[in-house]
């Protein structure tokens, strides 16, 4: 078994951590609160899984270099190489997972109704609202609603995803996307959803119709829609 293997085992999973930290951090917030906050409590969220993540990657990284040096002397270099390695790469995958967590949760919290990984002509868009019923009967009516954590490797595999004839919102965290690329965005019928710290302080996405806060999305787009969804059914 690869020391990573050992690291894993000691590392609580994605989903635990999260939970973990939204019992932390929403203990009895109400709805109201939570919405109107929804861009403080994303970034609170994001801060306190991340911390429980290092103080149990130090805890397991620690233990895995005693067990090596009781049962071997030694650490040796190419080993300890290929798990710092390994350890990286697993952390970057887990951010964006548990931006996703956050998300839901939030969601859930809300009770925002929501069916995930929906299949939308060979795209998987991390959430559909309200229901993929819903959508099959009125697509034109529904919201489609994914995360990425960061957009430069996947910017093409977004404008892909969107254009399909729907129209389109993306959660992200990325403070890097250009000028040219939210007039793409806005081309392709996509609409970019950031925590309101990051709307107000960038220049670019202040500016941008296309670039919203959480909470612009929730009361210009989504509550007006669950509005129509209720009055549909």
């Amino acid at each position: 078994m690869t020391l990573f293997n050992e690291f894993k085992k000691n590392v609580p999973s994605n989903d635990v951590l999260c939970s973990k930290a939204a019992d932390v951090i929403l203990a009895g917030e109400g709805c109201v609160e939570i919405k109107n906050n929804f861009s403080h409590y994303f970034e609170e969220l994001q801060k306190e899984i991340y911390n429980q993540y290092l103080f149990a990657q130090e805890k397991s990284g620690q233990l895995i270099i005693d067990q090596q040096i009781l049962e071997k002397g030694t650490i040796h270099f190419n080993d300890m190489d290929k798990l710092l390695m390994s350890i990286f790469q697993s952390r970057k995958s887990r951010a964006g997972k548990a931006f996703e967590y956050i998300i839901r949760e939030l969601f859930s919290r809300l009770s925002y109704p929501f069916s995930e990984q929906v299949n939308i002509d060979g795209a998987k868009p991390d959430f559909v609202m309200p229901s993929e019923e819903y959508f099959k009967e009125k697509p034109l009516d529904s919201i489609i609603f994914t995360a990425k954590r960061t957009l430069r490797e996947r910017w093409r595999q977004v404008v892909t995803e969107a254009n399909k004839g729907y129209g389109y919102f993306l959660a992200t965290l990325d403070e890097k996307v250009t000028s040219s690329q939210i007039e793409q965005a806005e081309t392709h019928k996509i609409f970019l959803v950031v925590p309101m710290s990051m709307k107000e302080k960038n220049e670019i996405y202040s500016k941008a119709y296309n670039v919203l806060s959480f909470e612009q999305f929730f009361s210009s787009y989504l509550d007006p829609a669950v509005e129509r969804w209720k009055s549909s059914t």
